[in-house]
This record gives structure tokens, sequence and C-alpha cells, in this order.
């Protein structure tokens, strides 16, 4: 039995039914028992007259609930926008107002007075609350399945729109090219608003296997997040590189310990090559995937299996080769071929690229674009060609990856300036060669404003208003920004203040 993404309907009801589905952080499901809950909330759904393609938000943390109820949203023509509890109740609100939702399906304690219909664990909430919001587009067509927020350079979060044809597309290229299967159990720790969670999410139901859900506590201690894996027989383990990274420093991560793992599947940042080759020789029978893309790209566009051999060949670690309904181009400025010295932002263009943000017709027209017919999206990331292969050079913008989550520093620095008494903030990534360590908010007072007071008060702020994946690691008060030679807010001398402040950090 499984769901399949693209009609929306549970099939093949006579294999393997009462096969374990979702083991959650709360209780597990059999497929059976998941179609069942999944229906009846589909039933609950229906009943509140909804427009087709009204964004439905679900909220929680690994509960089976939240996969049911994005189930039941796609069964009835409904968008489900994922926000996992690491997203702040301010930040929910903010999204409420993009997207025009009059109903979210809620698996936490907190409140939403002002949404029409708040679904519960025990039961449906109504109130008199209405939008004056404009909800997503109809799309009968080709509907929408999802809408994931990231993080936008003007405070606002970005809804990437991912439609039933793009999704077709990133499951077309998964059930045909990573090797995996229906026996398959598919190890998440993700949040669901992460797109890396697309992965097991999205794979596991549409061919069948188990999805294996591990709440942040049980990521966090080691000792029971395997023997969770070891308990379920987890073989696809899917996660940023700096997650397995953490896990390297345990004897028992290793494959004679955890011979349940057979693919290592990496993507939402770089993967370094020693990380690969401590993997590979841990795990000697499992397989390392590096992969490539952005959001807006349905989860990514390029795959390569990172052998010994592949190590040695290339100095630079490759994310992979373009999917094969796909293209890839490496746009250099003056239109010569891209090289590593001399790198091209990287364009996708593809039937699993998104139909653009939700209700932001002017970044649509700035980053999406259309080529003979397919829809193409402008990343701002950089890389080149070799061998066919990709290989990633990092971005020229204000986006940075930490932990694999993308942030906008810009809409770090919006919430800064959004705290009354701060005159001048900036948010400024701390690396180590190419990876983020850590993000570093430094804030100029006005005139008059007590700067240690302030620097607790815009902690507390950013502690309310942003994902604590986006809250800077630490808060440093100065008295005016330097500037480089263009005027512009010199960011690496600002590190270098950091760098030599005095203990106390302020």
């Amino acid at each position: 039995m499984r769901f399949d993404i693209d009609s929306a309907k549970f099939v093949e009801h006579d294999l393997d039914s009462e096969k374990l589905a979702v083991i959650g952080s709360d209780r597990a499901v059999s497929w059976s028992e998941l179609e069942a809950e999944s229906e009846e909330l589909a039933v609950t759904l229906r009943s509140l007259d909804l427009p087709l393609g009204h964004p439905v938000l679900v909220r929680g943390h690994k509960e089976v609930g939240m996969v049911s109820a994005m189930i039941a949203c796609m069964i009835c023509g409904h968008p489900y926008v994922p926000l996992d509890v690491v997203v702040p109740s301010d930040r929910v609100r903010r999204i409420l107002a993009i997207t025009g939702s009059r109903l979210i399906i809620d698996h936490t304690e907190d409140a939403f007075p002002d949404v029409a219909f708040v679904l519960k664990r025990n039961g449906l909430l109504r109130s008199a609350a209405t939008s004056s919001a404009e909800p997503a587009p109809d799309r009968p067509e080709d509907p929408i399945r999802y809408i994931i927020f990231t993080s936008g350079s003007t405070g606002e979060p970005k809804g990437v729109r991912i439609t039933r044809e793009s999704a077709r597309a990133f499951l077309d290229w998964m059930v045909n090219d990573f090797g995996f299967g229906a026996a398959d159990v598919y190890i998440n720790q993700a949040p669901f608003s992460f797109d890396l969670s697309v992965y097991e999410l999205f794979t596991s139901l549409h061919i069948g296997g188990t999805l294996l859900l591990n709440d942040g506590e049980t990521a966090k201690d080691s000792h029971r997040f395997l023997d969770r894996i070891k308990q379920y027989n987890g073989s696809v383990w899917v996660s940023t590189p700096t997650f397995a990274y953490l896990y390297l420093t345990e004897p028992g991560f290793t494959g004679e310990a955890v011979p349940s793992i057979r693919h290592f599947l990496f993507c939402g940042e770089s993967l370094p090559k020693a990380t690969a080759q401590r993997l590979l020789d841990r795990f000697p029978n499992a397989r390392v995937l590096n992969t490539y893309g952005p959001t807006e790209a349905t989860v990514a566009t390029t795959l390569i299996d990172v052998t010994r051999d592949v190590l040695m060949e290339y100095p630079d670690m490759p994310v992979g080769r373009v999917k094969r309904d796909a293209m890839i181009r490496c746009v250099t400025p003056d239109g010569r071929p891209a090289v590593k010295e001399a790198p091209g932002e990287i364009e996708i263009i593809g039937p699993h690229v998104s139909i653009g943000y939700l209700n932001n017709d002017a970044l649509n027209t700035e980053k999406f674009f259309a080529l003979d017919g397919q829809r193409g999206f402008r990343t701002g990331d950089y890389g080149w060609f070799e061998d066919g292969i990709l290989f990633f050079n990092g971005r020229r913008d204000e986006q940075v990856k930490l932990n694999g989550f993308r942030i906008e520093l810009g809409d770090i620095g919006a919430q800064m300036l959004a705290v009354p008494g701060v005159a001048d903030a900036i948010a400024v990534p701390l690396k180590s060669g190419e990876t983020v360590k850590r993000i570093v908010g430094f804030i100029r007072a006005a005139p008059g404003s007590d700067g240690s007071l302030l620097r607790e008060t815009v902690a507390s702020h950013l502690r309310r208003t942003l994902p604590s994946y986006m809250v800077p690691a630490d808060l440093m008060m100065v008295e005016a920004f330097p500037v480089n030679t263009s005027h512009k807010t010199d960011r690496k001398a600002l590190i270098e203040l950091y760098t030599k402040r005095p203990k106390s950090g302020t």
C-alpha cells in the first residue's frame, strides 16, 4: 500500500496494508490506519467549504497527525504549509497574513484567535475571524501540493509553491535513480518546515516505505537516536552534512553497530570530503549520496554517488549530475564558459521548478523565468561543470546556510532594526573556510539608549520573532559600523572586531 502523490490517493491496498507507515514521536500507525485517519480528516476539511487551492497551515513536531494532516490536504486539493514548532508563533502569524489561510491544523497548545478555523487534537475550534489577505490562486489543472516558507531578505518570509507537476518530476527521479524501495525505512530528523524533509516524507509515502520521525530531543541524544534507528531498522539516513558530522564523534556510529543504514543522503549545504571519507570508512557497505538544489526547485536537481574513486579523482567535492528532465546553466557575466576560477550563477530549468513565490510578483519577476516552455530559476548560487558534473562555489548575496538551514541575513537585520532604540544593525556570518559556524548580530544604539539594556531587549525580541536556527549566536554593540572603500559596511572588519572583543562579548 502507498499514497500516490500524483493522484493524491491511497493505492495498492492489497499490498502490505498492515506494515508500519509512520513511526511518529507520539505513536506508530500502519498503512491502513494512516489511510483511515487521513480520510477522516479529509471529511472534516471538506465540511469547511474552503475554496479549492486554499492553503492550510499544519503545525507541530514529528507527530503522526502532521503526516495525516498533510495527506488530507493533498486529498482535498489544498496546499499544505508545514510549520514546525521551531517557527515561533509571531512568525506563524506573519505567514498566516501572507497566505490568507482560514485554517490551521495545530498540534501545539498555542492559541490563534485571528484564524477562522483551528483544528486541535480535541476537535475543531471556530471563530468569527476573517482574513483580508488574498488566498493562494486556484490551480485545478496543476494543484499546489505544498508551500514552504523560507527566509526573506526584506524581513518577510517567502512562500515557495510546489505543484503536482513539480512533485511528480521529483518523485520520478527518486524512484528511477536513487535505488530506494518499499522495504526501506526513511530516517527523518529535519523539521517539516525545512524542505530537506520532503526527501523522506514524499519518497516513503509514494513508494510505500516506512517513515521514521525523530523529534528534536531524540536527535540530540545520540544513544536514543541510534537505538531508535536500530529498533526500527532505519535504512535511509537523510540529513545535512553537519548533522552527520556531529554523529561521527560517536564511537557507536558505525556500520557494525548500526548495520541497517545502507544509504546516506545529503542536501542543504556543502558536503566536506573529510566527512564523506569518514562515513565510507565507518560504513563500508553503505552508499553516500550528495545532492544539490534550492527549495524553489523541489528539494534538489543533481545527484552523485560519492565513492572512494570520486574522492580521489576530484580535488573539490562534486554535487552531481543533473536529473534527466532538467537543465542547469552556469551563467557568467561575459558569457564565457564557467570554470572554477570564474564560476557562473547557477540557473535551473525544468518541470520541477516552482511556479513562484506566493503573492510576491516583484520577486517572481526577478528570480523566475521561462525557457523553451520550461520554468527556470536564478538561484544566486555559483558553480561550474567538469566532466558533466556540477561543482558548487558558494553564494554571492546575503543568503547563507547554517546547519543546513537557508537564512537571509537581511531578515535578521530587519528584525533587529524593528526594536526601538536600535539605530543600525546587521547580521554577519562567522566562517571557517566556506562553512558558516555562527551568525553574529552587530547593533549600533540610537543616542540616549542604554547599550547593555538594548542588547538584551534585541535578544529577547529575536527569540520571539525568529526561528531558533536564525537567532544570532551572539550580539555585539558597536559605536559605529566600519566601511570599506566603496562606502559599504565592512563585514570583515566587523568580524575582526568581534574576534578581538573582550571576553564579555559586549
